[in-house]
């Protein structure tokens, strides 16, 4: 996670059941109170990917570039998926 300029740029890897899924940005919000940027991660099912799949678990890298008007924010939360029902939750303050 980096904080550049006018941007927080955030990359990271989730894990995908399968070679069809891919990253998929769930949630990107911002709480002005808190002075937070929460970003959520997930997978989804790759609309190209056809009837040919394979069958493993599958690291996908992903990129998210936000970017502000007025300021970065103090703090960025990003959770993402790990596949179990669970979630990895990594935060970063400026």
């Amino acid at each position: 996670m980096t904080f550049d300029g006018d941007q927080v740029v955030v990359e990271g890897t989730i894990w995908g059941a399968d070679g069809c899924k891919t990253a998929d940005l769930i949630e990107a919000a911002y709480d002005s109170g808190a002075d937070e940027l929460s970003i959520s991660v997930g997978t989804t099912e790759m609309t190209d990917a056809g009837d040919m799949c394979t069958q493993a678990i599958m690291e996908i890298d992903y990129r998210a570039t936000v970017t502000f008007a007025n300021g970065l924010p103090g703090t960025v939360v990003v959770s993402h998926d790990t596949g179990d029902g669970q979630s990895t939750v990594t935060t970063a303050t400026r």
